[in-house]
């Protein structure tokens, strides 16, 4: 028993002393950097012209994205719940299809599929004017977001359902939409108001999509204007102001998650049995026909369309000539195939490789430490990682270690680390809540070492939540895009940083095949987790409930 208080006295010291080198040291050094070197200029930081339009552009853009993005993926949720529901696997991978597409491609695939010759303006002459700017902005990040709201409110749905209670009160007289107004929804309300927390402070971090979509129509966020002030300017002033603004979306963060996780974590989690009852009311054969043909038609505008635009983008030969199989070629493909990209390409594997497996060594050691107070603590700091916006930890890890690692592919890994140990962390832990104790207890009273119940009574059972982590880790690390592109220096670009300064450059073709093949990329291995995963969770006595989300503690 000393064996295994000192055990975990070191684990615990060392995910301390990762955690303030990686996230709380940089913010540290962000907040001393500003007070010595911009304290006299924050009159003309805070007074820069543009500076009030971005700010603004990005808070409306939060509050739009959640109000759109919330309900979409609650609908979603409650349309899919039922077995019976036509093509129900297809329509739950056709939703979070988003999530496997990088964000900037889905971006550019917008554009080519609605923009000005673009792929419904070559078919039908009909195009979208605003597709490039706020509107257009906007539209694509609720697609982005719909699928991690879906995700959160099916979980609930499981988690919290009462099935018995909806058909007592249908038998009682009631109609579908009371069932659902006065059962169905308050049982669901601390998913949905985690997701919206979530998705409005994700929102505010997000870049890639602003970038590609926003800017060439002078539309600026906060993240485009800190990218604008590292890459394009020389300015000493643009520098604080950056980290400036890195900060103010810290603050953000923090005044919005910490009040959501500590008033809706405990109702979130759950010791029952998850309720997969295929008899909840869902309605009848025709609502569910209506409801799959919704879901498709959704998902033929929001994805569907734009990565068939994006591959025939990629396959024809010019811009503005019809996609027909005339013009078909396999140029740009053949013009992209360079040995740079290639070596941008494994630098990618090597990185998201090398992430995912650090990520869920320590995601597993703060799941281990959660029983006590002090990894209780360590545990909030990590959850809050997961909402910390990538520019803020690239500017933070960029002043506090670039004199060493600047330009370097260590900066950027440091940066995936520090990024998406929440990630790894929240289905790890989730998984560990379920298990029964008193397993573990009877390995040790019968003269098990530590690590040898850890290994033969708690890693087993684990093992689909730890490859579900490495895989998350794994696919969000290859398409990062937004620290990657304030770290990387010559020789250590990656895949995704190469496709961002091919659309800046203005090359259609080679743009829309770099995308093609980066999709491709995520796509493969994707599928090959799911079916391990899969593997894996059937081989193993199911668990005492759902596994959490990051943020939903």
């Amino acid at each position: 028993m000393a064996y295994g208080r000192r055990l975990r006295q070191v684990v615990l010291s060392g995910v301390v002393a990762v955690a303030v080198l990686l996230v709380l040291l940089p913010i540290l050094v962000m907040v001393r950097t500003v007070w010595k070197e911009g304290s006299g200029q924050l009159g003309n930081i805070l007074t820069s012209p543009g500076l009030g339009v971005a700010v603004g552009n990005t808070l409306v853009l939060a509050v739009v994205v959640t109000a759109l993005a919330v309900p979409i993926g609650a609908l979603l949720a409650l349309a899919l719940r039922s077995p019976e529901v036509p093509g129900r696997r297809f329509w739950q991978f056709g939703v979070l299809l988003p999530v496997l597409v990088p964000d900037f491609v889905l971006g550019y695939s917008w554009v080519r599929a609605y923009g000005r010759a673009g792929f419904t303006d070559d078919l039908f002459g009909r195009y979208w004017q605003g597709v490039q700017g706020p509107a257009g902005v906007a539209a694509v990040v609720v697609v982005n977001a719909v699928p991690l709201c879906f995700l959160i409110t099916a979980v609930g749905l499981a988690a919290r359902a009462e099935p018995a209670v909806e058909r007592a009160a249908r038998i009682s007289g009631a109609d579908p939409l009371t069932v659902l107004r006065t059962i169905t929804l308050p049982l669901m309300r601390p998913a949905i108001l985690t997701a919206a927390a979530l998705i409005f402070v994700l929102t505010l971090g997000t870049f890639a999509i602003p970038q590609v979509m926003g800017t060439p129509a002078g539309f600026t966020t906060i993240t485009t204007r800190i990218y604008s002030n590292l890459a394009r300017s020389s300015d000493p002033l643009s520098f604080i102001e950056a980290i400036t603004l890195a900060l103010l979306l810290v603050v953000i963060a923090v005044l919005v998650v910490t009040p959501a996780d500590l008033l809706l974590g405990p109702r979130l989690r759950t010791t029952r049995v998850a309720i997969s009852d295929s008899s909840a009311e869902t309605g009848g054969r025709a609502a569910r026909r209506w409801a799959a043909g919704g879901i498709g038609a959704y998902l033929l505008v929001a994805a569907g369309v734009p990565l068939l635009a994006l591959v025939a983008t990629a396959v024809t030969k010019a811009v503005g000539v019809p996609p027909s199989p005339a013009n078909w070629t396999l140029e740009n493909f053949r013009l992209v195939a360079t040995a740079r990209n290639g070596e941008a390409l494994v630098r990618s594997l090597l990185l998201a490789v090398s992430a995912a497996s650090v990520l869920v060594l320590l995601g597993g050691a703060v799941a281990s430490l959660e029983r006590s107070r002090g990894g209780r603590r360590v545990a909030t700091l990590v959850t809050l990682t997961v909402v910390l916006p990538g520019s803020t930890l690239a500017v933070g890890l960029l002043i506090t270690y670039g004199r060493w690692l600047g330009g370097t592919a260590a900066i950027i890994l440091l940066a995936y680390v520090a990024k998406l140990w929440g990630i790894a962390h929240r289905p790890i832990s989730g998984a560990i809540d379920r298990l029964p104790p008193e397993e573990q207890h009877a390995a040790r009273v019968s003269g098990a070492a530590v690590l040898t119940a850890v290994r033969t009574v708690v890693l087993r059972p684990l093992a689909p939540a730890l490859v579900a982590a490495w895989g998350v880790c794994f696919l969000t690390a290859l398409h990062e895009v937004t620290m990657s592109s304030l770290l990387y220096g010559p020789g250590s670009e990656t895949l995704a940083v190469v496709v961002l300064n091919s659309e800046e450059l203005g090359a259609v073709g080679g743009t829309a095949a770099l995308s093609v093949l980066l999709t491709l990329v995520l796509l493969v291995p994707a599928l090959g987790l799911w079916f391990t995963s899969r593997a894996l969770s059937s081989r193993r006595r199911p668990l005492a409930t759902v596994p959490e989300l990051p943020g939903a503690r």
